[in-house]
C-alpha cells in the first residue's frame, strides 16, 4: 500500500469522524440557545419595565419634577414565601393551628351585607389571626383580630360582589400577642357563594 493511500485513508476517516461529531455540537448549541431563552424570558418577566414610555402630547411644564429627597432601601423587595415564614414562625418557636372552613357564603353580594363563614384560633396558638378574603386581586371582605380562643363565623363585605360561585383566597395574617407586630400570613382557597 502506498502512501498516498494510508494518507487517503485516514484522512477520509478523520472527514468521516468530523460529520459524526456535527448533529453532537449541533444539538448542544441548540440547547445552549434554548437555555439562554428561558432565561431572558424568566428575567423579563421578574423585572418588568416599570417606566412608561412618555408621551409626546404631554407639555414638559405639566410634567412634575422629581423630588430627590429620601432614601430608598438598596436591593429588590421580595415577598417571603410561605416556606419562609412557617421557617420564621419556627425559628420564634410559634407553632401556629388554624381552622379555617372551605366556604365562605353570602345571602347577597351589597356592599355591608354579612355572610357566614367559621375561622377559628385555638388557644394552643400564641398569635393574633386576621382574616380577609381577596376575590380577583381585590379584598372584600376583613374580619377582626381574632386572639387565641376566640373564633368567627361571619364577615361582611367591604364592596359590592356580582352574585355566583368563586374560587377565592383567604389569607389569615398572623401577629405576636404580645407586641402586636406582624409576623407572616398564610393563603387558603376556598369557595365562595354569593346569592
Amino acid at each position: 500500500m502506498t502512501t498516498e493511500k494510508i494518507n487517503e485513508n485516514r484522512r477520509g476517516k478523520e472527514d468521516e469522524k468530523r460529520k459524526r461529531k456535527w448533529p453532537y455540537i449541533l444539538a448542544i448549541l441548540l440547547l445552549l440557545l434554548l437555555l439562554l431563552l428561558l432565561l431572558l424570558r424568566s428575567c423579563g418577566n421578574q423585572h418588568p419595565c416599570p417606566c412608561p414610555s412618555p408621551s409626546s402630547s404631554v407639555s414638559s411644564s405639566s410634567v412634575p419634577s422629581l423630588n430627590d429627597t429620601g432614601n430608598a432601601e438598596p436591593g429588590s423587595s421580595s415577598t417571603p414565601s410561605r416556606q419562609e415564614i412557617l421557617s420564621r414562625l419556627q425559628k420564634q418557636e410559634v407553632t401556629v393551628t388554624d381552622k379555617v372552613s372551605a366556604q365562605a357564603s353570602f345571602p347577597s353580594g351589597a356592599k355591608g351585607s354579612t355572610g357566614t363563614w367559621e375561622v377559628e384560633n385555638p388557644t394552643s396558638n400564641t398569635v393574633i389571626m386576621q382574616c380577609v378574603i381577596v376575590l380577583n386581586g381585590k379584598t372584600i371582605a376583613k374580619s377582626a383580630p381574632i386572639y387565641p380562643g376566640q373564633h368567627i363565623d361571619g364577615l361582611t363585605l367591604s364592596r359590592q360582589v356580582s352574585s355566583g360561585n368563586y374560587s377565592v383566597t383567604a389569607t389569615i395574617q398572623y401577629y405576636s400577642k404580645d407586641t402586636k407586630a406582624y409576623l407572616g400570613m398564610a393563603d387558603y382557597k376556598i369557595h365562595l357563594s354569593v346569592s
